[in-house]
């Protein structure tokens, strides 16, 4: 699996390394994941507030899951939150065929 970052905020790589360990993690109990790109972009500067996109290939529909926050950390545990979920559900319309 393929894991491509877009780091234009300028945050610290621990960050980064976290999020590609999370979404291994996920490619090893979800066979069908091809690749990922990570997106993270600083929206303002006196509040240090940060988007990140993660954009997940899988066959199909991409699965595309978006968080803000103005801490990294619970940045993070959102977008795995919502990453996880996001798998699931899409597991769940894949076998019901």
């Amino acid at each position: 699996m393929k894991i491509i970052v877009r780091n234009q905020a300028g945050i610290a790589n621990k960050y980064l390394r976290f999020a590609k360990w999370k979404i291994r993690k996920l490619s090893r109990r979800f066979y069908n994941l091809i690749y990922s790109e990570i997106y993270v972009k600083k929206i303002s500067k006196s509040p240090e507030v940060y988007i990140a996109t993660i954009k997940m290939g899988v066959p199909g529909n991409d699965i595309i899951v978006s968080a803000q926050s103005d801490d990294l950390d619970s940045l993070w545990s959102q977008l795995s939150i919502k990453m996880k979920r996001q798998i699931r559900n899409y597991k769940e319309r894949s076998y019901s065929y």
